[in-house]
């Protein structure tokens, strides 16, 4: 079933893109075949949601010649309440050096100049990484993989340390609170290593060489260009495994007890995997801790993308000042 809108005499069918509106559901059901333009300058749209739209057209004999909408679809990552077409006409510039039915990564030297603006105009849309078969499949992660890995190494870790150090009769023995004070910190060093991956990482400018614009795009640009995959928002096991392996090295040389805090550490990172899958494409109710951290996700991917790096937690943006302050809303949200 279609959900036709117009704008600008253009036609949309936003259907697909219904429970992933970072605005809820529920606010787009009574504009179904209506004008939408006058409630998206009511409720203060910026310019990102009006190039957005553009994925969605529908072209007709009527419209497709029509221009001054960008016809490729962008969401632009800037505040600002009106369009400005000589950005559009930029993005677009810069998304024409693409062939999105071929490879990006091999294409990825066409916009190396202008990555950072590139890569943070996101687009409704999936994309091909590689040539390979075999390469491009090793991309795609369901998100009930991670857990599927995490929680029985978790489990054993657990198990296997309280039965060490616990359990067993020794000089060394801990007690149960002392076990849950380790788990916790390691769950509390887990929260500062997400927010310094997230910021000093992940969002690490590339600048213009070709190689490191390459990782950058594999390891987090292309969840910002295209932030509604759902098969490419979770990390994948293995690259998982291997990060786990290289911080815990410098972190066993100065801790007591690390396999124990790398127990509460994975505790940690499986909930951060959980989180951020949901926020994306979850449905929380108002007035709960999901609903408050996915408007606050939302904010970073669509208006601040060098801000509010916490996904399961906002803690580290207050203490780093890049927390994002959100305008409280007169209506409750929803996205069924």
């Amino acid at each position: 079933m279609e959900f036709p809108v117009r704008l600008d005499d253009k036609n949309y069918d936003i259907k697909k893109f219904l429970r992933d509106h970072p605005g809820g559901t529920n606010t787009l059901k009574n504009y179904k075949g209506k004008n939408i333009l006058q409630a998206m300058e009511k409720f203060g749209h910026s310019v990102n949601a009006y190039h957005m739209l553009n994925d969605f057209k529908v072209e007709s004999e009527k419209d497709s010649n029509l221009s001054g909408v960008s016809e490729n679809g962008r969401i632009i990552t800037k505040e600002e309440d009106s369009r400005d077409k000589e950005e559009i006409a930029y993005l677009e510039e810069l998304e024409g050096r693409l062939d999105w039915s071929k490879p990006l990564l091999s294409q990825l030297d066409a916009i190396a100049p202008d990555y950072e603006k590139w890569v943070n105009s996101a687009v409704y849309r999936h994309c091909r990484l590689f040539s390979s078969p075999l390469l491009e499949a090793l991309t795609f992660t369901p998100w009930y993989l991670v857990p599927a890995c995490w929680l029985p190494a978790i489990l054993w870790l657990a198990t296997h340390q309280y039965r060490e150090h616990v359990a067993h009769d020794n000089s060394e023995v801990l007690s149960i609170l002392q076990f849950f004070w380790h788990l916790a910190l390691g769950l509390f060093l887990w929260s500062i290593i997400e927010y310094s991956l997230h910021r000093w990482v992940f969002h690490l400018d590339p600048g213009k060489n070709l190689t490191m614009i390459k990782i950058h795009f594999l390891i987090h640009g292309l969840h910002h260009k295209m932030p509604f995959d759902g098969l490419r928002q979770v990390f994948p096991p293995v690259p998982a495994l291997m990060l786990a392996c290289i911080i815990y090295q410098p972190v066993s040389w100065f801790l007591s007890y690390p396999l124990i805090k790398l127990t509460g550490g994975l505790i940690g990172y499986l909930t951060y995997d959980m989180i951020h899958y949901y926020v994306h494409h979850g449905s929380p109710a108002d007035g709960t801790y999901l609903y408050a951290m996915k408007r606050y996700h939302s904010n970073h991917h669509f208006v601040n993308h060098d801000r509010a790096f916490g996904i399961s937690s906002e803690i580290w943006d207050h203490v780093f000042k890049t927390f994002v302050k959100l305008r409280t809303l007169g209506f409750s949200l929803r996205w069924d």
